[in-house]
C-alpha cells in the first residue's frame, strides 16, 4: 500500500498545471531551467534538441546520494538495470524495448567522449567511473547513430567528467561489511590543469558462505589522473590515465522455492563464481582552433583489460586479455546559424582467449553532420558510413571472418511554439554489428557467421517548461531487421542446448515516455521518470514462426522512477525514492511459453542529509527500505537472485 500511495502522490503531481518562465528553487538544488547538452555533438540546451533525452547534472547526480554509477541509473532514470548473471560489479542495462538479455549491445557507453563498449558480450566497463569524478550524465534514446556507430539501436549514455576536481575527502560505512572511501584533489592555473581521484570499495557479502567459506563478497579500487594545458594560442590538451583493479564474487542459480523461502541460499552448493578484472587507459584529447570558424579535435586511447574468471560449474579457470585502440578525429566548423561536424573514427579491439586464440574486431567510419538554426527552428541531418572487419586466428593459421558495410542516417528537427513550449521529431536508422562471441559456440569452437542488425526509428516529443515544472514526453516505434539473440532449444526446438546465435527476421519496439520534475514550494518537490514500453517478434523463420507475435523477454511494459523530496532547511534534506520494473518473460524466454516469469523490481530507498556547512556533508541511507527480493529469472528454476537485503549505510565528506 506504501509503494502504491508513493506513486500515486508522486503521478499526481507530474499533471498539475503551473506558471511559465524557469526556476532554480528551493534548498536542494533542482535546475529546472534549460541544460547545455555535448551529445551527438549539439552544444544547445536539451529542449532545443531534436531528439529524445535525458540529462542528469551534478547537481542531481550530489542530490541522489547515490553511491556508485548503477544506483544512480537504476534509481533515477528510464534505464532497466540488473546484475549480469548475480554480479553487482557488472550489470546489464536496457531502454527502448530491447529487454535486459541483450540490451547492453544496443547501447553506446561513453566516457567524454571515448567508447566503453566491448566487442564481446561482456557488456560496457561502465563501473571504472567514480561517481563523485562526474559532471553531467546524457541518454539520448532513438539517436546517436551518426555521431557513434556501431551499437547505437537503442540510443546511447555519455558521461562526462569536471574539469576542475575538489579537494575532498569522503567515508562510507554500512551493514554487510560495507566500506567505502574515496578521495580527489585538483589545481588550477591560467593556463594548466591538474586533477587525481581515487575510491575503494569493499563489501563482505549478502548471501550465506560457500564451502570454502567465502560469502558473494568484493573489493574495487578505481584511480585516475588527469592533466589540462592550454598552449599560448589557444590549442588544449588533455592528457588521462585511468587504472581499475577489481575482484570479487557472486552467487550461484536458486531454483524457485529456493528463492522464495531464502534467497541468500547458495543454491548449487557448489563454490561461487570468482573474478578478477585489471585494466588501465591512457588518452589524449587534443583540441585546436585552425580559423575563427574551424575547429579540429582529436581523441586517442588505448586499453589493456585482463580478466580471470572461474565459474561456479567449472572448476577450471578462464583467461582473456583484451587490448583496444581508439582515434576520432572530427572538424567543426561553425558560422552564424550553420554548425557542420565531420570526421573518422577508428577502433581495433582484439581478444586473446581462450589460450591464444585471437580474435578481433576492427571498425572504421567516415561521418558529417549538419546543424541549422532558422529563428526558433533547429534542424538537423546526418549520414554515416562504417566498415566493421572481423578476424580469427587460432593457435596455428587465420581466418577472415567477414567484414560489413553499414550506414546511419538521421534527420530531425525541434522548433520553439512559445518560451515555455517546443516540439522535436527526428528520424534515425541505426545498426549493430555482431560481437565477436556471435561466432561461437559454448565450447569455443567457430561456428560460423551471423548477419548484423538495422533498425530504423522515428521519435516524436514535446518539452514544456514553467516557473515549477520541467516536463519531456516522447513516443517512438522502432523496426528492427535482423535483430540478434541467441536461441536455446527450450524456446525453439532446432536451436541448440546451450545456444545459437540467429536473426530474428522482423521485431518492433514501440512506446512512451514521460519525465517531470515539479515544485510545490521552496521545501517540497517531486521527480517522475515514466516509460511505457511494448516490444514484439514479428518474423522468425527458423523455428517456422513459432516465435511469431511473441514478446521480447527480460522488457517490462511499465517503468516508473518517483522522488519526493522535503527540505526541512537549507542544510537538512529528506528523500524518498520509489523504483518499480513491471514483470516480464524470462531471459531465453524468447517463445513465451516458460511457467516461470521475471518477476517485478520494486524497491524504496530512503535518504537523510545534514550539511552544517558548504564543506561538510552527513548523509544517512537505507536502499530497499521493505526488503523487497528480486532475482534474475535465466529460465524455469533457473534464478540468479539480486536485489533482497534491506541495505543501511551512513556517510561523511569534507571539502578542503
Amino acid at each position: 500500500m506504501f509503494t502504491k500511495n508513493l506513486i500515486l502522490v508522486a503521478s499526481l503531481s507530474a499533471i498539475v498545471i503551473s506558471n511559465s518562465a524557469n526556476a532554480v528553487i528551493g534548498p536542494i538544488k533542482i535546475t529546472l531551467n534549460p541544460t547545455e547538452m555535448s551529445s551527438n555533438y549539439f552544444n544547445k540546451d536539451d529542449t532545443s534538441a531534436p531528439f529524445a533525452s535525458e540529462v542528469y547534472t551534478e547537481d542531481d547526480i550530489k542530490n541522489s546520494k547515490s553511491n556508485n554509477i548503477y544506483d544512480f541509473l537504476t534509481q533515477n532514470t528510464s534505464l532497466s538495470l540488473a546484475p549480469s548473471s548475480g554480479n553487482k560489479f557488472s550489470q546489464k542495462i536496457a531502454t527502448r524495448g530491447y529487454g535486459l538479455t541483450v540490451g547492453s549491445y544496443n547501447l553506446v557507453v561513453t566516457l567524454n567522449g571515448r567508447r566503453l563498449n566491448n566487442i564481446d558480450t561482456s557488456g560496457s566497463d561502465i563501473n571504472i567511473i567514480n561517481i563523485s569524478d562526474i559532471d553531467k550524465i546524457e541518454i539520448t534514446k532513438g539517436s546517436g547513430s551518426v555521431m557513434y556507430g556501431d551499437s547505437a539501436t537503442a540510443g546511447a549514455i555519455h558521461i562526462y567528467t569536471k574539469k576542475k576536481y575538489e579537494t575532498k575527502v569522503s567515508t562510507i560505512a554500512g551493514n554487510y561489511g560495507l566500506m567505502q572511501s574515496s578521495a580527489s584533489f585538483g589545481i588550477s592555473q591560467e593556463k594548466i590543469d591538474l586533477n587525481m581521484s581515487i575510491d575503494s570499495m569493499k563489501h563482505g557479502g549478502y548471501s550465506v558462505a560457500d564451502s570454502k567459506n567465502n560469502r558473494d563478497k568484493g573489493d574495487q579500487t578505481k584511480s585516475n589522473i588527469g592533466v589540462r594545458y592550454t598552449t599560448n594560442g589557444g590549442t588544449e590538451y588533455k592528457l588521462s590515465y585511468e587504472i581499475n583493479d577489481l575482484n570479487n564474487r557472486y552467487t550461484n542459480p536458486l531454483t524457485l522455492s529456493q528463492f522464495n523461502e531464502n534467497p541468500s541460499y547458495n543454491g548449487t552448493g557448489n563454490d561461487y563464481t570468482f573474478k578478477e578484472v585489471n585494466s588501465n587507459t591512457i588518452n589524449l584529447n587534443v583540441k585546436r582552433s585552425i580559423t575563427d570558424n574551424l575547429t579540429l579535435s582529436r581523441n586517442q586511447s588505448i586499453t589493456n583489460k585482463d580478466t580471470q574468471s572461474t565459474a561456479w560449474y567449472n572448476s577450471s579457470p578462464s583467461l582473456k586479455n583484451y587490448d583496444s585502440k581508439s582515434s576520432d578525429y572530427v572538424l567543426t566548423y561553425k558560422n552564424e546559424n550553420i554548425k557542420i561536424d565531420s570526421g573518422l573514427s577508428f577502433f581495433d579491439g582484439s581478444r586473446t582467449a581462450p589460450f591464444s586464440n585471437v580474435t578481433s574486431k576492427d571498425n572504421f567510419g567516415i561521418f558529417s553532420q549538419l546543424q541549422y538554426t532558422n529563428n526558433d527552428t533547429i534542424y538537423s541531418i546526418g549520414a554515416r558510413n562504417e566498415k566493421v572487419e572481423y578476424k580469427y586466428s587460432p593457435e596455428s593459421g587465420t581466418q577472415n571472418i567477414g567484414k560489413h558495410h553499414l550506414e546511419a542516417f538521421d534527420f530531425g528537427f525541434n522548433t520553439r511554439l512559445n518560451s515555455q513550449t517546443s516540439i522535436f521529431s527526428n528520424f534515425n536508422q541505426a545498426f549493430q554489428a555482431p560481437l565477436i562471441d556471435r561466432f561461437f559456440l559454448y565450447d569455443g569452437s567457430f561456428a560460423g557467421i551471423i548477419e548484423p542488425s538495422t533498425s530504423k526509428t522515428i521519435n516524436v516529443g514535446l518539452n514544456y517548461l514553467t516557473d515549477n515544472s520541467k516536463t519531456k514526453a516522447t513516443i517512438y516505434r522502432s523496426n528492427i531487421n535482423n535483430e540478434m539473440f541467441l536461441c536455446k532449444e527450450n524456446a525453439v526446438s532446432v536451436c541448440s542446448q546451450y545456444g545459437t546465435n540467429m536473426n530474428l527476421d522482423k521485431s518492433h519496439k514501440q512506446g512512451l515516455e514521460v519525465q517531470n520534475k515539479f515544485i510545490f514550494t521552496p521545501k517540497w518537490s517531486t521527480d517522475i521518470n515514466y516509460a511505457y514500453t511494448i516490444a514484439k517478434i514479428d518474423e522468425e523463420a527458423t523455428g517456422s514462426g513459432v516465435l511469431n507475435g511473441k514478446e521480447n523477454p527480460m522488457t517490462s511494459k511499465h517503468n516508473i522512477s518517483a522522488s519526493v523530496i522535503y527540505s526541512f532547511s537549507d542544510k537538512t534534506n529528506m528523500t524518498l525514492t520509489q523504483k518499480y520494473r513491471s514483470s516480464a518473460f524470462a531471459e531465453d524466454d524468447y517463445a513465451n511459453k516458460f511457467s516461470q516469469k521475471q518477476i517485478a523490481y520494486n524497491s524504496t530507498d530512503f535518504n537523510f542529509s545534514f550539511s552544517p556547512s558548504e564543506d561538510l556533508d552527513f548523509n544517512f541511507d537505507i536502499a530497499n527500505l521493505f526488503k523487497n527480493s528480486y532475482g534474475t529469472w535465466i529460465q524455469d528454476d533457473t534464478i540468479y537472485p539480486g536485489n533482497f537485503t534491506r541495505n543501511i549505510k551512513a556517510g561523511l565528506s569534507y571539502k578542503f
